[in-house]
C-alpha cells in the first residue's frame, strides 16, 4: 500500500509457516500483574529462526521499488519473510491512528502498523495528514488520544461505560521537542479526550535515546502498555487475523499474546544485540540498557561541550581580527 492518502492497510498474503510464541495465554485480569517484565520476557527470547535468515528483499507492495530488511515503512508491510517462518498479524480491539511527525524509518508505531494492518490507519504530516485527519467525523467520546499531557487521564480513571464506547486510539509518533505543534493543530487539539499510562517503565527499552526523563516511551511501548491496561479493564483481546498453529500461543478463541505487537522492535533488538557483538562495539553496552544510555548521554553532553567551545574560540578570533570568518584550521591550532 503505496497511497499517500491514509486508509485502513490491509495485509499482504500470509507466508506459509507459523509464528512462534512460548508464554501461555493467561486471562486478562492476572495478565496485569507485572506487564513490564512480560514484555522483557518477551523481546529476551530467543527468536525461533536465525536473523541471519532474513536478508533484504523488495517491496511486494506495487508501485514501490524499494529493498527493505524485515519491513517497509513506507508501505508498512512485511518485506522478504524467510520461508518457514510466519509473522503476526494480528486485529487489535480498536482502530489505531498513528500520526506521523518523524522519520517513519525510525518509527516503532509503523512497526506496530506492520503486524497488525487491519487495524491501522497511518496520517503522515509531511504529506497533509493533519488536514486530512481534520476532515474525518470522529466522535469526542468515541476517541482517545495517548499522550501524558497535564489534562491526560489513565483508563482506570475512566468509568466501563466510557469505555466501552471507545473506537479508536490516536498516537503521535514525533520526537519529543517537536509535539507541541502537532497537539496543537486544529485536527488533534478537537480531539479533547487524553489518556496517559497509569504505571509505565521509569526507563525505555527502546535504542533511541532522549533526555526529556523517566516514564516516556517509544511510541510501539506505549501502545502495548495502553493495550494492557485496556484488555484488563475490557477483557477485548488481541487476535490473530488468520488461523495459525498451538505453538502460536493463540488460544481456542483465537486471542494471542498482545506482546505480539512488539515483534519487529524484539527484530530490531536483536540485530542490534549481533552488532555490539563485534568490532570496536564488542565491549560497548547495549543502548536500549540503562549503561549504554548512561554512555550516550555522557557522549552527547561531551559533543554539546565541545561545540560551545569552538564557537568561543571562533567569536574570539573574529573579535580580534585574526582569523577570516573564524576559519577551522585555525581554530583547531589554537
Amino acid at each position: 500500500h503505496c497511497s499517500k492518502r491514509p486508509s485502513m492497510l490491509t495485509s499482504s498474503p500470509p507466508p506459509p509457516a507459523t509464528t512462534t510464541y512460548t508464554p501461555s495465554i493467561s486471562t486478562p485480569a492476572t495478565d496485569h500483574i507485572d506487564t513490564s517484565a512480560s514484555l522483557q520476557a518477551y523481546l529476551a527470547a530467543p527468536l525461533p529462526y536465525a536473523i541471519d535468515d532474513w536478508v533484504k528483499a523488495a517491496c511486494p507492495s506495487h508501485g514501490c521499488t524499494a529493498e527493505k530488511r524485515f519491513y517497509c515503512a513506507k508501505c508498512v508491510c512485511w518485506v522478504g519473510v524467510p520461508a518457514g517462518v510466519q509473522v503476526p498479524r494480528l486485529r487489535l480491539p480498536l482502530e489505531v491512528n498513528i500520526i506521523i511527525a518523524d522519520n517513519r524509518k525510525k518509527s516503532t508505531a509503523i512497526q506496530v502498523g506492520v503486524v497488525a494492518t487491519e487495524s491501522v490507519r497511518v496520517w503522515d504530516t509531511w504529506t497533509g495528514g493533519l488536514e486530512e485527519l481534520a476532515a474525518e467525523p470522529w466522535e469526542v467520546d468515541e476517541t482517545l488520544v495517548l499522550f501524558p499531557s497535564q489534562d491526560a487521564v489513565t483508563l482506570n480513571a475512566m468509568s466501563f461505560e466510557e469505555l466501552t464506547v471507545i473506537k479508536r486510539v490516536v498516537v503521535l509518533d514525533s520526537r519529543w521537542n517537536n509535539t507541541t505543534t502537532v497537539l496543537d493543530h486544529p485536527g488533534v487539539r478537537r480531539l479533547t479526550k487524553r489518556v496517559k499510562l497509569k504505571n509505565p517503565p521509569q526507563e525505555s527499552l527502546c535504542w533511541r535515546y532522549h533526555s526529556k526523563g523517566e516514564g516516556l516511551l517509544s511510541s510501539a511501548e506505549a501502545l502495548y502498555y495502553f493495550f494492557k491496561d485496556y484488555e484488563w479493564l475490557t477483557h477485548r483481546r488481541v487476535k490473530a487475523v488468520h488461523s495459525v498453529t498451538e505453538s502460536s500461543g493463540q488460544n481456542e478463541d483465537g486471542e494471542v499474546m498482545l506482546e505480539e505487537i512488539m515483534h519487529i522492535f524484539r527484530l530490531n533488538i536483536n540485530v542490534i544485540k549481533e552488532s555490539y557483538n563485534k568490532g570496536a562495539r564488542k565491549n560497548l553496552p547495549l543502548p536500549m540498557e540503562a549503561a549504554g544510555k548512561a554512555r550516550i548521554k555522557a557522549h552527547r553532553s561531551k559533543q554539546r561541550l565541545e561545540a560551545v567551545a569552538k564557537k568561543s574560540k571562533r567569536e574570539i578570533l573574529q573579535k580580534e581580527g585574526g582569523v577570516h570568518h573564524g576559519s577551522k584550521e585555525a581554530i583547531e591550532d589554537t
